[in-house]
């Protein structure tokens, strides 16, 4: 058997690859236009950053991280997330030592070993976001706003737009002992994940996602009935932004996202599908008080968000948003004999130097093999060069889609095409 790749990943090549790009860069652009500056961390980590930040008993650490000793014997982890990374480089960088808010945005492979579906991938691409600084709800709002506005800037219409808040820590503490009383009692019915979350983290188990839909879930104690009041207010004040912003949202009392750090604001925009995609989160994040003290001792709250990029690629490709990417060549350079080739291959670099995008035969000096490659490039232009076309510095070109064809300099190529 040949070589494959790893279950779970995926090549992307030539259009696919593209239309990866082109997802990026137009984050990249909306991120730039909201404050954001990029940030590059490594795609490994000491385990520690991912156990101490994310949660030992999460999904993510027990079950799902890539993780090795190297040769030094250190417990090395590819990155499963990009909000621990980011954390540890604003420590480590003494980012906090710089006035106002501090705005990053990220792009890059993350790795969790997880069951292969539609969208979940074992090595993904995610965008995402962190914003560290005391700036309160009007940030969360706008941060909420700034995911919103993404997927719709990539054209992304079917989504929800779900938030909630888990409240402080003093909230979620007391939330977390009535969880334990009220599944206590019924947790045995349970899938063996929940069993253990009933005394690592109880709320966790509203976001199961093998008992999901089960009456006792829809009927578990609401966090708002424990929220105190800070939080209470808290919450008002981001619901009351968004709500100056025009931006449409539920409030979706079982929103409590699968990791440990979060704190108050949590929110997910949801893609509404007729297919296996349906229920899946294109965008989620939320607030974190506590991750920077617990890591660092540095009393610097954070907040933010991620998107995975193969997600938004299956989205765009259903609804037709990259119906208009052009990948065809603008000018295939055709040489008839060996000198001509010769003059092709200056051309074409020529071309390029300008932006042009210009392919050439490197070996057959046939026309109609040359045409079937020009024609298999899908190219807009063919200029053909032979012998007669060198001895004159000239260049016959054919416009492929209306099919004129015209004489003119070679020194005047580029000018024409431009």
């Amino acid at each position: 058997m040949g070589y494959q790749k790893v279950k779970g990943t995926q090549d992307f090549i030539g259009l696919d690859a593209q239309k990866m790009r082109l997802i990026q860069d137009k984050m990249a652009n909306v991120a730039r236009c909201y404050g954001f500056e990029e940030i590059v961390t490594p795609i490994m980590e000491n385990t520690e950053v991912f156990v101490k930040s994310v949660g030992e008993t999460t999904d993510v650490v027990t079950k799902e991280m890539y993780t090795f000793l190297d040769k030094g014997g250190r417990s090395i982890t590819l990155r499963p997330e990009g909000t621990a990374a980011i954390a540890r480089s604003y420590l480590e960088n003494k980012m906090y030592g710089e006035a106002g808010i501090k705005k990053l945005y990220y792009v890059g492979p993350m790795f969790r070993y997880e069951r292969q579906q539609a969208g979940r991938y074992r090595q993904f691409n995610q965008f995402g976001v962190e914003v560290y600084g005391k700036a309160g709800p009007m940030l969360d709002a706008d941060l909420i706003a700034f995911g919103y506005y993404l997927c719709k800037s990539l054209g992304i219409k079917n989504i929800t737009l779900k938030i909630n808040s888990i409240g402080d820590s003093s909230s979620r503490n007391n939330y977390s002992k009535a969880l334990k009383e009220y599944f206590g009692g019924c947790i045995d019915t349970f899938c063996e994940d929940c069993k253990k979350r009933i005394n690592a983290n109880p709320l966790r188990i509203l976001d199961c996602k093998v008992d999901a839909g089960r009456e006792e879930i829809l009927n578990a104690p609401k966090l708002s009935s424990f929220l105190n009041q800070e939080s209470i207010d808290y919450f008002n004040e981001v619901k009351k932004y968004l709500d100056n912003l025009g931006i449409d949202y539920v409030v979706d009392e079982n929103l409590v996202r699968g990791l440990d750090y979060y704190t108050d604001t949590v929110f997910e925009c949801i893609i509404n599908s007729d297919d296996e995609l349906n229920g899946l989160a294109v965008v989620g994040g939320g607030r974190y008080a506590n991750m920077l003290y617990d890591m660092g001792k540095v009393d610097v709250p954070g907040i933010g968000f991620a998107i995975g990029l193969e997600r938004v690629k299956l989205l765009m490709e259903k609804e037709g948003l990259f119906d208009n990417l052009d990948n065809s060549t603008e000018v295939f350079l055709m040489g008839l004999d060996e000198e001509s080739k010769v003059v092709t291959l200056n051309l074409a670099n020529k071309l390029r130097e300008k932006g042009i995008k210009a392919e050439l035969d490197y070996a057959s000096m046939s026309m109609k093999s040359q045409f079937k490659t020009a024609e298999r490039l899908n190219a807009k232009y063919i200029a053909i060069i032979g012998e007669e076309e060198r001895l004159n510095n000239k260049v016959n070109l054919k416009n492929t889609l209306t099919k004129e064809q015209i004489t003119i300099s070679q020194d005047d190529l580029i000018k024409y095409i431009k």
